[in-house]
Protein backbone atom coordinates (compact mmCIF):
# COMPACT_ATOMS: atom_id res chain seq x y z
CA UNK A 1 0.00 0.00 0.00
CA UNK A 2 1.06 3.32 -0.74
CA UNK A 3 1.94 5.83 1.52
CA UNK A 4 -0.60 8.47 2.94
CA UNK A 5 1.79 10.89 1.80
CA UNK A 6 2.08 12.24 5.63
CA UNK A 7 4.89 13.25 4.68
CA UNK A 8 4.19 16.32 2.88
CA UNK A 9 1.76 16.08 0.60
CA UNK A 10 2.34 16.53 -3.51
CA UNK A 11 5.41 18.20 -3.59
CA UNK A 12 7.15 15.66 -1.64
CA UNK A 13 5.58 12.22 -2.76
CA UNK A 14 7.48 9.98 -3.81
CA UNK A 15 5.64 8.62 -6.90
CA UNK A 16 5.23 11.83 -8.13
CA UNK A 17 8.80 12.81 -7.43
CA UNK A 18 9.51 9.39 -9.51
CA UNK A 19 7.13 10.55 -12.40
CA UNK A 20 9.11 14.35 -12.70
CA UNK A 21 12.29 12.59 -12.83
CA UNK A 22 11.40 10.07 -15.85
CA UNK A 23 10.02 13.44 -17.65
CA UNK A 24 13.17 14.74 -17.52
CA UNK A 25 15.18 11.64 -17.82
CA UNK A 26 12.68 10.63 -21.67
CA UNK A 27 13.90 13.67 -23.23
CA UNK A 28 17.64 13.30 -22.46
CA UNK A 29 17.41 10.14 -23.34
CA UNK A 30 15.18 9.82 -26.30
CA UNK A 31 16.55 12.97 -27.89
CA UNK A 32 19.99 13.20 -26.89
CA UNK A 33 20.63 9.61 -26.19
CA UNK A 34 20.56 6.23 -27.38
CA UNK A 35 16.53 6.31 -27.75
CA UNK A 36 15.11 2.79 -28.71
CA UNK A 37 11.55 1.83 -29.62
CA UNK A 38 11.88 -0.95 -27.02
CA UNK A 39 12.37 0.68 -24.44
CA UNK A 40 9.68 3.33 -25.23
CA UNK A 41 7.46 0.86 -25.48
CA UNK A 42 8.47 -0.60 -21.76
CA UNK A 43 8.32 2.39 -20.37
CA UNK A 44 4.92 2.76 -21.92
CA UNK A 45 3.55 -0.50 -20.27
CA UNK A 46 4.99 0.57 -16.87
CA UNK A 47 2.81 3.92 -17.51
CA UNK A 48 0.06 1.75 -18.01
CA UNK A 49 0.58 -0.33 -14.86
CA UNK A 50 0.55 2.94 -12.54
CA UNK A 51 -3.07 3.99 -14.22
CA UNK A 52 -4.34 0.90 -13.45
CA UNK A 53 -2.87 0.51 -9.92
CA UNK A 54 -3.72 3.76 -8.66
CA UNK A 55 -7.35 3.66 -10.20
CA UNK A 56 -7.59 0.57 -8.08
CA UNK A 57 -6.69 2.00 -4.78
CA UNK A 58 -9.06 5.25 -5.86
CA UNK A 59 -12.24 2.38 -6.42
CA UNK A 60 -11.39 1.06 -2.58
CA UNK A 61 -11.07 4.20 -1.12
CA UNK A 62 -14.21 5.87 -2.66
CA UNK A 63 -16.00 2.41 -2.06
CA UNK A 64 -19.47 4.44 -0.59
CA UNK A 65 -18.97 6.43 -3.34
CA UNK A 66 -21.32 4.46 -6.38
CA UNK A 67 -20.20 6.32 -9.75
CA UNK A 68 -16.76 7.34 -8.14
CA UNK A 69 -16.34 4.12 -8.02
CA UNK A 70 -17.19 2.68 -11.28
CA UNK A 71 -15.53 5.50 -12.66
CA UNK A 72 -12.03 4.41 -11.02
CA UNK A 73 -12.92 0.84 -11.23
CA UNK A 74 -13.46 1.62 -15.53
CA UNK A 75 -10.12 3.59 -15.54
CA UNK A 76 -8.11 0.48 -14.10
CA UNK A 77 -9.58 -1.68 -16.38
CA UNK A 78 -8.82 1.28 -19.54
CA UNK A 79 -5.24 0.60 -17.49
CA UNK A 80 -5.35 -2.90 -18.09
CA UNK A 81 -6.21 -3.09 -21.53
CA UNK A 82 -3.37 -0.61 -22.36
CA UNK A 83 -1.08 -2.59 -20.07
CA UNK A 84 -1.58 -5.73 -22.03
CA UNK A 85 -1.75 -4.18 -25.17
CA UNK A 86 1.67 -2.02 -25.20
CA UNK A 87 3.47 -5.63 -23.01
CA UNK A 88 2.89 -7.30 -26.48
CA UNK A 89 4.21 -5.00 -28.45
CA UNK A 90 7.35 -4.54 -26.22
CA UNK A 91 7.84 -8.31 -26.77
CA UNK A 92 7.37 -7.86 -30.36
CA UNK A 93 9.69 -5.35 -30.73
CA UNK A 94 12.48 -7.14 -28.55
CA UNK A 95 12.33 -9.68 -30.61
CA UNK A 96 11.89 -8.69 -34.25
CA UNK A 97 13.87 -5.07 -33.77
CA UNK A 98 13.09 -1.46 -34.14
CA UNK A 99 11.51 -1.41 -37.19
CA UNK A 100 8.48 -4.00 -36.09
CA UNK A 101 5.30 -2.85 -37.16
CA UNK A 102 2.35 -2.08 -34.58
CA UNK A 103 0.27 -5.04 -33.84
CA UNK A 104 -3.06 -4.97 -34.79
CA UNK A 105 -4.34 -6.32 -31.49
CA UNK A 106 -2.22 -3.42 -29.15
CA UNK A 107 -4.51 -1.35 -31.30
CA UNK A 108 -7.29 -3.20 -30.52
CA UNK A 109 -6.44 -2.88 -26.96
CA UNK A 110 -6.02 1.18 -27.02
CA UNK A 111 -9.59 1.24 -28.54
CA UNK A 112 -11.18 -0.90 -26.50
CA UNK A 113 -9.48 1.08 -23.28
CA UNK A 114 -10.44 4.48 -25.11
CA UNK A 115 -14.29 3.09 -25.47
CA UNK A 116 -14.81 2.16 -21.70
CA UNK A 117 -12.88 5.72 -20.59
CA UNK A 118 -15.87 7.41 -23.06
CA UNK A 119 -18.62 5.55 -21.85
CA UNK A 120 -17.54 6.52 -18.18
CA UNK A 121 -16.86 9.94 -18.88
CA UNK A 122 -20.21 10.69 -20.41
CA UNK A 123 -22.28 8.45 -18.45
CA UNK A 124 -21.01 10.21 -15.18
CA UNK A 125 -24.15 12.08 -13.48
CA UNK A 126 -24.35 16.04 -13.74
CA UNK A 127 -24.75 18.46 -10.87
CA UNK A 128 -26.94 21.14 -12.69
CA UNK A 129 -29.99 21.29 -14.71
CA UNK A 130 -31.37 23.99 -16.50
CA UNK A 131 -29.78 26.80 -18.25
CA UNK A 132 -26.97 25.92 -15.93
CA UNK A 133 -26.23 22.52 -18.01
CA UNK A 134 -26.83 24.34 -20.89
CA UNK A 135 -24.32 26.87 -20.15
CA UNK A 136 -21.77 23.94 -19.17
CA UNK A 137 -22.21 22.30 -22.57
CA UNK A 138 -21.51 25.85 -24.19
CA UNK A 139 -18.59 25.97 -22.37
CA UNK A 140 -17.20 22.37 -23.13
CA UNK A 141 -18.00 22.78 -26.50
CA UNK A 142 -16.09 25.93 -26.85
CA UNK A 143 -13.03 24.05 -25.12
CA UNK A 144 -13.65 20.69 -27.29
CA UNK A 145 -13.15 22.87 -30.75
CA UNK A 146 -10.00 24.36 -29.89
CA UNK A 147 -8.74 20.85 -29.62
CA UNK A 148 -10.38 19.99 -32.84
CA UNK A 149 -8.91 22.50 -34.13
CA UNK A 150 -5.05 21.51 -32.89
CA UNK A 151 -5.81 18.68 -34.13
CA UNK A 152 -7.26 19.58 -37.47
CA UNK A 153 -3.76 21.56 -37.93
CA UNK A 154 -1.24 19.25 -36.02
CA UNK A 155 -2.69 15.27 -36.54
CA UNK A 156 -5.77 15.06 -39.12
CA UNK A 157 -4.96 17.95 -41.77
CA UNK A 158 -1.28 16.60 -41.73
CA UNK A 159 -2.07 13.57 -42.70
CA UNK A 160 -3.83 14.59 -45.64
CA UNK A 161 -1.43 14.16 -48.25
CA UNK A 162 -0.53 10.96 -46.42
CA UNK A 163 -0.79 8.77 -49.45
CA UNK A 164 -1.90 5.97 -47.30
CA UNK A 165 -5.35 5.70 -46.35
CA UNK A 166 -5.19 3.50 -43.50
CA UNK A 167 -2.72 6.15 -42.02
CA UNK A 168 -5.28 8.72 -42.40
CA UNK A 169 -7.99 6.73 -40.93
CA UNK A 170 -5.94 5.92 -38.11
CA UNK A 171 -5.21 9.14 -37.51
CA UNK A 172 -8.74 10.44 -37.77
CA UNK A 173 -10.31 7.90 -35.20
CA UNK A 174 -7.35 8.16 -32.91
CA UNK A 175 -8.34 12.06 -33.31
CA UNK A 176 -12.02 11.53 -32.18
CA UNK A 177 -11.62 9.21 -29.58
CA UNK A 178 -8.97 11.58 -27.97
CA UNK A 179 -12.03 14.70 -28.57
CA UNK A 180 -14.54 12.52 -27.05
CA UNK A 181 -12.61 11.65 -24.08
CA UNK A 182 -11.40 15.53 -23.09
CA UNK A 183 -15.21 16.41 -23.59
CA UNK A 184 -16.00 13.64 -21.22
CA UNK A 185 -13.48 14.97 -18.52
CA UNK A 186 -14.27 18.47 -19.71
CA UNK A 187 -17.77 17.86 -18.85
CA UNK A 188 -17.11 16.37 -15.45
CA UNK A 189 -14.27 19.72 -14.65
CA UNK A 190 -17.06 22.36 -15.72
CA UNK A 191 -20.12 20.37 -13.45
CA UNK A 192 -18.30 20.44 -10.36
CA UNK A 193 -19.99 16.61 -9.72
CA UNK A 194 -16.31 15.04 -11.36
CA UNK A 195 -14.56 11.80 -8.94
CA UNK A 196 -11.29 14.01 -9.07
CA UNK A 197 -10.15 17.47 -8.23
CA UNK A 198 -9.83 20.09 -10.62
CA UNK A 199 -5.94 19.96 -10.14
CA UNK A 200 -6.12 16.18 -10.73
CA UNK A 201 -8.86 16.94 -13.74
CA UNK A 202 -6.60 19.46 -15.42
CA UNK A 203 -3.71 17.45 -15.39
CA UNK A 204 -5.35 14.07 -16.81
CA UNK A 205 -7.09 15.96 -19.19
CA UNK A 206 -3.88 17.78 -20.67
CA UNK A 207 -2.28 14.65 -20.99
CA UNK A 208 -5.18 12.70 -23.00
CA UNK A 209 -5.06 15.94 -25.26
CA UNK A 210 -1.27 15.38 -25.55
CA UNK A 211 -1.57 11.89 -26.32
CA UNK A 212 -3.44 12.86 -29.42
CA UNK A 213 -1.08 15.56 -30.63
CA UNK A 214 2.19 13.77 -30.42
CA UNK A 215 2.50 14.05 -34.17
CA UNK A 216 2.24 17.41 -33.81
CA UNK A 217 5.24 17.70 -31.65
CA UNK A 218 7.52 16.68 -34.34
CA UNK A 219 5.79 18.99 -36.85
CA UNK A 220 6.56 21.79 -34.47
CA UNK A 221 10.02 21.10 -33.53
CA UNK A 222 11.95 19.30 -36.69
CA UNK A 223 8.89 20.22 -39.26
CA UNK A 224 8.52 16.86 -39.94
CA UNK A 225 7.81 13.20 -38.67
CA UNK A 226 10.31 12.01 -36.10
CA UNK A 227 9.44 9.26 -34.37
CA UNK A 228 12.07 10.07 -31.40
CA UNK A 229 9.93 13.33 -31.15
CA UNK A 230 6.98 11.60 -31.39
CA UNK A 231 7.90 9.05 -28.56
CA UNK A 232 9.25 11.78 -26.11
CA UNK A 233 5.78 13.94 -27.03
CA UNK A 234 3.60 10.24 -26.09
CA UNK A 235 5.59 9.00 -22.70
CA UNK A 236 5.10 13.18 -21.57
CA UNK A 237 1.72 13.14 -21.86
CA UNK A 238 1.38 9.57 -20.72
CA UNK A 239 3.72 10.41 -17.62
CA UNK A 240 1.04 13.72 -17.38
CA UNK A 241 -2.18 11.24 -17.26
CA UNK A 242 -0.28 9.17 -14.22
CA UNK A 243 0.50 11.88 -12.49
CA UNK A 244 -3.23 12.94 -12.40
CA UNK A 245 -4.39 9.66 -11.21
CA UNK A 246 -1.93 9.95 -8.39
CA UNK A 247 -2.74 13.29 -7.26
CA UNK A 248 -5.86 11.93 -6.78
CA UNK A 249 -5.29 8.97 -4.98
CA UNK A 250 -2.88 11.74 -2.35
CA UNK A 251 -5.39 14.84 -2.12
CA UNK A 252 -8.40 11.36 -1.58
CA UNK A 253 -6.32 10.26 1.57
CA UNK A 254 -5.17 13.63 2.71
CA UNK A 255 -8.02 15.84 2.82
CA UNK A 256 -5.88 18.54 3.31
CA UNK A 257 -4.31 17.79 0.35
CA UNK A 258 -7.58 18.37 -1.52
CA UNK A 259 -7.33 21.15 -4.49
CA UNK A 260 -11.04 21.37 -4.22
CA UNK A 261 -11.88 24.84 -3.81
CA UNK A 262 -14.94 27.29 -4.04
CA UNK A 263 -16.19 26.44 -7.42
CA UNK A 264 -16.05 29.78 -9.71
CA UNK A 265 -18.87 30.52 -11.08
CA UNK A 266 -17.54 30.96 -14.57
CA UNK A 267 -15.08 28.92 -16.26
CA UNK A 268 -11.64 30.58 -17.85
CA UNK A 269 -10.84 27.59 -19.78
CA UNK A 270 -13.44 28.61 -23.04
CA UNK A 271 -11.33 31.56 -23.37
CA UNK A 272 -8.01 29.98 -22.66
CA UNK A 273 -9.51 27.67 -25.61
CA UNK A 274 -10.22 30.81 -27.74
CA UNK A 275 -6.28 32.02 -26.79
CA UNK A 276 -4.34 29.40 -28.35
CA UNK A 277 -6.85 29.30 -31.51
CA UNK A 278 -5.73 32.58 -31.94
CA UNK A 279 -1.68 31.93 -31.37
CA UNK A 280 -2.76 29.13 -33.94
CA UNK A 281 -3.84 31.52 -36.53
CA UNK A 282 -0.52 33.44 -36.58
CA UNK A 283 1.63 30.18 -36.23
CA UNK A 284 -0.25 28.96 -39.23
CA UNK A 285 0.01 32.59 -40.72
CA UNK A 286 2.96 32.72 -40.51
CA UNK A 287 4.33 29.34 -42.28
CA UNK A 288 1.84 29.77 -45.06
CA UNK A 289 3.81 33.29 -45.99
CA UNK A 290 0.49 35.59 -45.41
CA UNK A 291 0.29 38.93 -47.26
CA UNK A 292 0.25 42.46 -45.43
CA UNK A 293 -3.35 42.92 -46.15
CA UNK A 294 -4.29 39.42 -44.39
CA UNK A 295 -1.96 40.48 -41.67
CA UNK A 296 -3.44 43.82 -40.83
CA UNK A 297 -7.17 41.94 -40.85
CA UNK A 298 -5.54 38.99 -38.35
CA UNK A 299 -3.96 41.28 -36.35
CA UNK A 300 -8.01 43.21 -36.10
CA UNK A 301 -9.10 39.87 -35.51
CA UNK A 302 -6.60 38.98 -32.78
CA UNK A 303 -7.06 42.38 -31.43
CA UNK A 304 -11.05 42.88 -30.95
CA UNK A 305 -11.22 39.12 -29.73
CA UNK A 306 -9.01 40.25 -26.87
CA UNK A 307 -10.93 42.71 -26.25
CA UNK A 308 -14.24 41.39 -25.85
CA UNK A 309 -12.37 38.62 -23.90
CA UNK A 310 -11.07 40.51 -21.38
CA UNK A 311 -14.30 43.25 -21.34
CA UNK A 312 -16.25 39.85 -20.74
CA UNK A 313 -13.52 38.45 -18.00
CA UNK A 314 -14.16 42.07 -16.00
CA UNK A 315 -18.15 41.78 -16.31
CA UNK A 316 -17.74 38.13 -14.65
CA UNK A 317 -15.27 38.84 -11.98
CA UNK A 318 -17.21 41.47 -11.13
CA UNK A 319 -20.52 39.34 -10.64
CA UNK A 320 -18.34 37.06 -8.68
CA UNK A 321 -17.80 39.51 -6.25
CA UNK A 322 -20.89 40.79 -6.14
CA UNK A 323 -22.27 37.07 -5.65
CA UNK A 324 -19.72 36.10 -3.13
CA UNK A 325 -20.49 39.28 -0.80
CA UNK A 326 -24.25 38.11 -0.93
CA UNK A 327 -23.15 34.72 -0.20
CA UNK A 328 -21.28 36.24 2.52
CA UNK A 329 -24.23 38.23 3.87
CA UNK A 330 -26.71 35.70 3.47
CA UNK A 331 -24.56 33.34 5.93
CA UNK A 332 -24.24 36.37 8.41
CA UNK A 333 -27.85 36.20 8.33
CA UNK A 334 -28.41 33.05 8.59
CA UNK A 335 -26.11 32.78 11.64
CA UNK A 336 -27.70 35.70 13.50
CA UNK A 337 -31.24 33.92 12.78
CA UNK A 338 -30.36 30.79 14.34
CA UNK A 339 -28.31 33.46 17.42
CA UNK A 340 -31.56 34.92 18.17
CA UNK A 341 -33.54 31.94 17.80
CA UNK A 342 -31.66 30.28 20.25
CA UNK A 343 -31.74 33.47 22.60
CA UNK A 344 -35.84 33.07 21.96
CA UNK A 345 -35.59 29.30 22.77
CA UNK A 346 -33.53 28.58 25.73
CA UNK A 347 -32.60 30.25 29.15
CA UNK A 348 -29.32 32.63 28.90
CA UNK A 349 -28.16 31.25 32.44
CA UNK A 350 -28.22 27.40 31.93
CA UNK A 351 -28.55 27.29 28.29
CA UNK A 352 -31.41 24.81 28.74
CA UNK A 353 -34.66 24.81 26.94
CA UNK A 354 -37.61 27.52 28.01
CA UNK A 355 -40.98 27.42 27.85
CA UNK A 356 -41.39 28.12 24.50
CA UNK A 357 -39.50 25.86 23.19
CA UNK A 358 -41.39 23.44 25.54
CA UNK A 359 -44.57 24.41 23.45
CA UNK A 360 -42.81 23.78 20.50
CA UNK A 361 -41.80 20.57 20.76
CA UNK A 362 -44.40 18.92 22.49
CA UNK A 363 -46.71 21.10 19.62
CA UNK A 364 -44.55 18.89 16.95
CA UNK A 365 -45.94 15.22 18.54
CA UNK A 366 -48.92 12.99 17.58
CA UNK A 367 -51.71 14.45 19.23
CA UNK A 368 -52.04 10.55 21.36
CA UNK A 369 -48.19 9.90 21.94
CA UNK A 370 -47.02 8.44 25.26
CA UNK A 371 -44.88 10.94 27.17
CA UNK A 372 -43.89 11.59 30.47
CA UNK A 373 -42.77 14.85 32.67
CA UNK A 374 -40.81 15.29 35.30
CA UNK A 375 -41.10 18.74 37.29
CA UNK A 376 -38.38 18.61 39.77
CA UNK A 377 -37.30 21.64 42.56
CA UNK A 378 -33.77 21.92 43.95
CA UNK A 379 -34.41 22.03 47.86
CA UNK A 380 -32.17 24.67 49.95
CA UNK A 381 -31.11 26.46 47.29
CA UNK A 382 -32.74 29.98 48.65
CA UNK A 383 -30.96 29.47 51.73
CA UNK A 384 -27.66 29.16 49.51
CA UNK A 385 -28.54 31.84 47.70
CA UNK A 386 -28.88 34.30 50.82
CA UNK A 387 -25.95 32.77 52.41
CA UNK A 388 -23.70 32.75 50.00
CA UNK A 389 -24.94 35.37 47.44
CA UNK A 390 -26.90 35.90 43.83
CA UNK A 391 -23.39 35.13 42.23
CA UNK A 392 -22.94 31.44 43.73
CA UNK A 393 -27.15 30.58 43.34
CA UNK A 394 -26.78 31.09 39.56
CA UNK A 395 -23.70 29.02 39.88
CA UNK A 396 -25.54 26.39 41.58
CA UNK A 397 -28.50 26.46 38.65
CA UNK A 398 -25.33 26.45 36.35
CA UNK A 399 -24.24 23.21 37.60
CA UNK A 400 -27.54 21.31 38.69
CA UNK A 401 -28.60 22.18 34.82
CA UNK A 402 -24.77 20.31 33.63
CA UNK A 403 -26.02 17.36 35.81
CA UNK A 404 -29.68 17.25 34.28
CA UNK A 405 -28.37 17.31 30.89
CA UNK A 406 -26.20 14.80 31.38
CA UNK A 407 -28.47 11.83 32.90
CA UNK A 408 -31.10 12.20 30.30
CA UNK A 409 -31.68 10.58 26.64
CA UNK A 410 -31.07 12.33 23.42
CA UNK A 411 -34.74 12.69 22.61
CA UNK A 412 -35.43 13.99 25.64
CA UNK A 413 -36.19 17.54 26.59
CA UNK A 414 -34.57 18.91 29.94
CA UNK A 415 -36.18 23.00 30.21
CA UNK A 416 -35.99 25.39 33.03
CA UNK A 417 -38.76 26.50 34.49
CA UNK A 418 -38.08 29.75 36.15
CA UNK A 419 -35.95 30.27 39.27
CA UNK A 420 -34.25 26.95 40.94
CA UNK A 421 -37.64 24.89 39.10
CA UNK A 422 -36.84 22.74 36.11
CA UNK A 423 -38.76 20.17 33.57
CA UNK A 424 -37.80 16.72 31.65
CA UNK A 425 -39.90 16.20 28.76
CA UNK A 426 -39.57 12.08 28.32
CA UNK A 427 -41.52 10.97 24.85
CA UNK A 428 -42.17 7.34 24.39
CA UNK A 429 -41.76 7.08 28.04
CA UNK A 430 -44.29 5.17 30.71
CA UNK A 431 -44.47 6.20 34.32
CA UNK A 432 -42.39 3.19 35.54
CA UNK A 433 -39.57 4.50 33.40
CA UNK A 434 -39.88 8.03 34.19
CA UNK A 435 -39.42 7.03 38.02
CA UNK A 436 -36.68 5.69 38.08
CA UNK A 437 -35.00 8.42 36.13
CA UNK A 438 -36.62 10.85 38.66
CA UNK A 439 -35.10 8.70 41.25
CA UNK A 440 -32.12 9.00 39.29
CA UNK A 441 -32.19 12.81 39.05
CA UNK A 442 -32.64 13.40 42.62
CA UNK A 443 -29.67 11.22 44.09
CA UNK A 444 -27.69 13.64 41.10
CA UNK A 445 -28.47 16.74 42.68
CA UNK A 446 -28.24 16.21 45.86
CA UNK A 447 -24.52 15.57 45.62
CA UNK A 448 -22.51 18.30 46.85
CA UNK A 449 -21.68 21.39 44.48
CA UNK A 450 -18.16 22.62 44.62
CA UNK A 451 -19.12 26.72 44.29
CA UNK A 452 -16.07 29.08 44.26
CA UNK A 453 -14.20 27.61 46.89
CA UNK A 454 -16.92 26.76 48.88
CA UNK A 455 -19.58 23.26 49.27
CA UNK A 456 -22.81 23.46 48.88
CA UNK A 457 -25.70 20.72 49.72
CA UNK A 458 -29.06 20.90 48.17
CA UNK A 459 -31.96 18.34 47.83
CA UNK A 460 -34.39 17.62 45.02
CA UNK A 461 -38.05 17.73 44.80
CA UNK A 462 -39.04 15.00 41.56
CA UNK A 463 -42.79 14.99 40.78
CA UNK A 464 -43.98 12.68 37.84
CA UNK A 465 -46.98 12.89 35.05
CA UNK A 466 -48.06 10.82 32.38
CA UNK A 467 -49.97 11.61 29.46
CA UNK A 468 -50.13 13.34 26.20
CA UNK A 469 -49.10 16.21 24.48
CA UNK A 470 -52.58 17.53 23.93
CA UNK A 471 -52.79 17.68 27.77
CA UNK A 472 -49.73 19.39 28.63
CA UNK A 473 -51.08 22.02 31.13
CA UNK A 474 -52.74 19.28 32.94
CA UNK A 475 -49.37 17.04 33.03
CA UNK A 476 -47.63 20.13 34.03
CA UNK A 477 -49.99 20.62 37.00
CA UNK A 478 -50.14 17.34 38.22
CA UNK A 479 -46.24 16.86 38.12
CA UNK A 480 -45.94 20.14 40.17
CA UNK A 481 -48.49 19.22 42.35
CA UNK A 482 -46.92 15.84 43.26
CA UNK A 483 -43.17 17.54 43.33
CA UNK A 484 -44.54 19.78 45.98
CA UNK A 485 -46.20 17.15 47.84
CA UNK A 486 -43.09 15.34 48.49
CA UNK A 487 -41.42 18.49 49.44
CA UNK A 488 -43.87 19.30 51.72
CA UNK A 489 -43.25 15.59 52.85
CA UNK A 490 -39.69 16.10 53.25
CA UNK A 491 -40.20 19.44 55.44
CA UNK A 492 -42.40 17.75 57.68
CA UNK A 493 -40.07 14.60 58.17
CA UNK A 494 -37.11 17.65 58.79
CA UNK A 495 -39.21 19.46 61.42
CA UNK A 496 -39.50 16.07 63.40
CA UNK A 497 -35.91 15.68 63.27
CA UNK A 498 -34.09 17.14 66.33
CA UNK A 499 -31.91 20.35 65.26
CA UNK A 500 -33.40 19.92 61.95
CA UNK A 501 -32.97 22.77 59.00
CA UNK A 502 -35.66 23.08 56.93
CA UNK A 503 -35.10 23.14 53.06
CA UNK A 504 -36.80 25.80 51.05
Amino acid sequence: MASRSSTGGLGRDPVLLGLAVLALAVPLWFLAGPGGSALSWGIQTGLDLGIMVFSARLARLTAGERPARRFWLGLAAGGLLCALGDGLQTALVVAGGPGTPTSLVQSLCVVLAMSVMMVLMLRHPLGDTGRLRLRLWLDAATVLAGVAVLLWYFSIGAQLGNPRLADQLASAASSVAMLVIVLGVLKLILSGTAPFTRLAGVAGCAGVAGSALGAAASIIVTGGPNPRVEAVASLLSCILTVASVRIQEVQTRNPREDARVRRRRFSLMPYAAVGVTQVLLVFALAGRGADPRLWGVAAGVLMITGLVLTRQLVAFHDNDRLLTDLDRSMLELRQLHGELRHRATHDALTGLANRALLAERLAALPPAANLSILVLDLDGFKQVNDRHGHHTGDELLVAAARRLSARVRADDLAVRLGGDEFAVVLPDTDAEVARRLAQALTEALSEPYALGGTEARVGASVGVATGTPAGLDALLRDADAEMYRIKTARKTEALAAPDARVPA
